[in-house]
């Protein structure tokens, strides 16, 4: 850390040796005494004198503010010190009408009494405080105002450890540059102007530079409305902020506090009836502090994806210089207050993260709230604390590792979405319907070269194929393209994705903007895996995803057919009040309005009557889809209303392989069932928080698809061959088959290793 150096005083002896140098420099030696080498000494430091700059570097590091879209401060993050990342300043500049008038007196009686009156150098009050220092009087400031301001920002924009101790350093070299700084500082701003410069630059020990920060931590109040107590009491910590520092030593401070009430009554700044009355006031601290970074903010895990995005995204080059180095940034961000307390409650509900009867396997709970057709990310909750210490993490489950998360998570049945939009982009009406078998082998996948795609299962491994099954409680039988998503039929959907391509489902969900985790696209090999289009099962989810990749594609459908690239940040302002380049959603069309209002059309029916998701509907219109990935390694739920979209995938952080959500793993709010389905934690979760989020009012429903499409021409899919029985609750069994899992798993292709959350 810095240290008290900032604003300590040389010793007796010092000042008189500066004072006769400074004499030397400025009336011809008048003052200098003839002592040894000083007059060579001072003649050297004058011959430089004329030569050094006047001006002091012009940013000063202070503290930048994240703020929510309401305003409302997210974050703090604290300015750094030139050259040294480790070095941060928690300095809040503020003008001097907004530093309480007993404050400047307060500063002012105390180290520089003179400061109306004299220039940048005041030989007399030098003179006057040496002698005062030597006849063992209380201690007299010695340096001015002007002087110790140029001290101060020579250490806070040193560029080296090096650099700053030379500018606290007692040389006479030291001095001199000093002194030429602060006649030029005279001639550069107005009285009132330095004074508050210098009080926000000055140290109050306890990490807190400048005045504003000062009275926030000892006192948790605003520059302007400290008391005179208060004040008089920060004044006199300057001088030595380690040695009278109130909080850890509460009696010298109260001697030191007491000795500026005392100067500034003999300089008739008060009275000695006031000063006699702030004399008698108890201390009364109330220390308080503004955390730096993340930990403390009501929405970490969005907090910390926004400075990842800053750091990572080129768009914000210029906002990363700064907020990485001297600060003064003020970011507004997309999150919402209310729906990130709304996901926040609802993870730690659902799955409290230490609760050895809710959640005894320790599932992370993972949502990310995103707004349709603007792209703003309202909320990422995850049910885990941030931090590093035991219990904690700093892993952001709902991103990549490009910005601080992990490899993605299996969506499970979710990924169904694509293939059926894939399907209606072809014209496969509502009605379409096949016969499907509970077990089969699918051929005929080919990827987007025209090359087989997958293998089928062992002894032959035939190219092309693919073997599936449904869920246990789903056996087969007559379907359409409307009830076989609702019921989320995995036969269904690998005889209908095999039927319009599986590259049309990959390039569908890519044009959805679905993407790997690292952000690259699904239509690439990516970190040693395959293309997606070589995967048949990836309408069954088998590919990993980010929970927010996964809700900014499937925001597109509320959207009804406008993809936005996810956005957390709307502007940057500088210290000087400059607009800084933030990044755009880019949103543009990739689907018909009438395909995205049929997507919303089917997924409404998940919420309804045979729909994997009825326990979960909200009083509104909304739409969803569930998933559960192979094995129940993770279990996921997207659902929506038109103005707000939430994605939520559950699963074990630390192997989720080793540790599948069966057994005491399904565990969550309701119960312990054996088996963790999309529709259990993840669907309580999303229904929890859209119970409570920000929506429209009255409710927006979403548009319908007009009668005479031919998207019609077989009827609304809604009929039913057949009365189904009701799904019920599967009995365990001791493993589940490759491709089963309950309405969403999938299998990567061979040598293709599950990638794990981190």
């Amino acid at each position: 850390m810095l240290t008290t150096g900032l604003v300590g005083k040389t010793n007796a002896l010092a000042r008189l040796v500066t004072m006769s140098a400074v004499g030397g420099l400025l009336v011809a030696g008048i003052l200098l005494p003839v002592v040894g080498g000083m007059g060579i000494t001072a003649r050297n430091a004058a011959n430089g004198f004329q030569a050094l700059s006047g001006n002091l570097p012009a940013e000063l590091p202070q503290r930048s503010e994240i703020l929510d879209s309401g305003g409302h401060v997210i974050a703090y993050f604290y300015g750094h010190v030139y050259g040294q990342e480790n070095q941060m300043i928690d300095r809040v500049p503020v003008p001097i009408d907004q530093i309480a008038p007993v404050m400047r007196s307060a500063i002012i009686g105390i180290e520089d009494s003179r400061f109306y009156q004299h220039g940048g150098i005041d030989l007399k009050g030098t003179a006057r405080a040496a002698i005062q220092d030597l006849r063992g009087g209380s201690v007299q400031g010695g340096s001015t105002i002007a002087q110790q301001y140029a001290k101060n920002v020579l250490i806070l924009t040193a560029k080296t450890r090096a650099e700053a101790q030379l500018a606290e350093s007692e040389t006479l070299g030291r001095k001199i540059r000093e002194l030429r700084y602060a006649v030029a500082i005279e001639h550069q701003m107005t009285k009132d102007q330095l004074l508050a410069a210098y009080l926000n630059v000055a140290y109050f020990g306890e990490q807190a530079y400048g005045v504003q920060v000062a009275a926030e931590r000892y006192f948790s109040t605003t520059a302007a409305h400290l008391t005179l107590p208060q004040a008089a009491t920060l004044a006199g910590i300057v001088e030595n902020p380690a040695a009278n520092d109130p909080i850890s030593h509460p009696s010298t401070g109260l001697v030191r506090r007491n000795t500026v009430l005392a100067r500034m009554a003999q300089l008739h700044m008060i009275t000695p009836a006031q000063a006699a009355a702030a004399e008698k006031a108890p201390m009364r601290l109330l220390p308080s502090t503004q955390p730096n970074g993340c930990v403390t903010s009501y929405a970490p895990f969005f907090c910390d994806y926004v400075t990842a995005v800053i750091d990572h995204d080129p768009a914000f080059h210029e906002a990363a210089t700064l907020l990485n180095g001297v600060g003064g940034l003020k970011i507004r961000t997309t999150v919402s207050l209310r729906d990130q307390r709304a996901a926040q409650r609802a993870v730690n509900y659902e799955m409290p993260p230490n609760s050895r009867v809710h959640n005894p396997a320790h599932n992370a709970d993972t949502e990310v709230l995103i707004q349709p057709g603007t792209g703003a990310v309202r909320a990422i909750a995850i049910n885990k604390p941030y931090g590093t210490y035991r219990g904690q993490t700093v892993n952001n489950y709902a991103v990549g590792p490009q910005y601080n998360g992990g490899s993605g998570m299996q969506i499970g049945s979710t990924g169904k979405v694509y293939t059926m939009v894939a399907a209606l982009l072809e014209n496969i009406p509502f009605g379409f319907s096949m016969n499907v078998p509970y077990s089969t082998t699918v051929t005929g996948y080919r990827n987007c070269k025209g090359d087989p795609a997958g293998v089928g299962p062992a002894p032959d491994y035939t190219p092309g194929a693919w073997q599936v099954h449904n869920d246990e409680s789903e056996k087969g039988g007559h379907y359409t393209l409307y009830t076989g998503t609702t019921a989320s039929i995995n036969t269904f959907f690998a005889h209908l994705e095999q039927k319009v391509g599986l590259c049309n489902v990959v390039q569908t969900a890519a044009r959805m903007g679905l993407t790997w985790p690292d952000g690259n696209s699904l239509l690439k090999p990516d970190n040693g895996r395959l293309s997606a289009d070589n995967v048949p099962s990836f309408t069954l989810g088998a590919v990993n995803v980010t929970p927010l990749s996964l809700a900014a594609a499937d925001a597109t459908l509320p959207a009804r057919g406008v993809y936005c690239r996810p956005i957390a940040v709307t502007s940057i302002i500088d210290r000087s009040g400059k607009s800084l380049p933030v990044e755009s959603a880019g949103c543009h069309r990739v689907l018909p309005k009438e395909i995205a209002d049929a997507a919303n059309y089917i997924l409404k029916g998940d919420l309804t009557g045979i729909g994997t998701a009825a326990r979960d509907a909200i009083n509104r219109p909304a739409a969803s889809k569930t998933g559960t990935a192979d094995n129940y390694y993770y279990a996921a739920f997207v659902g929506y209303t038109p103005d707000l979209l939430g994605a939520v995938i559950v699963g074990n952080p630390t192997n989720p392989v080793r540790h599948p959500m069966t057994g005491q793993g399904s565990c969550y709010r309701e119960g312990c069932l054996g088996f963790m389905y999309g529709s259990m934690a993840p669907g309580k979760t999303w229904q929890v928080t859209f119970e409570h989020a920000s929506l429209a009012e009255p409710a927006l429903d979403f548009v319908s698809v007009p009668p005479d499409s031919v998207l019609y021409s077989m009827g609304n899919g809604q009929y039913v061959p057949h009365k189904r029985k009701p799904k019920p609750t599967p009995t365990p069994r001791p493993r589940p088959r490759p491709g089963g899992g309950g309405g969403g798993p999938g299998v990567p292709p061979p040598g293709v290793p599950l990638p794990l959350l981190p």
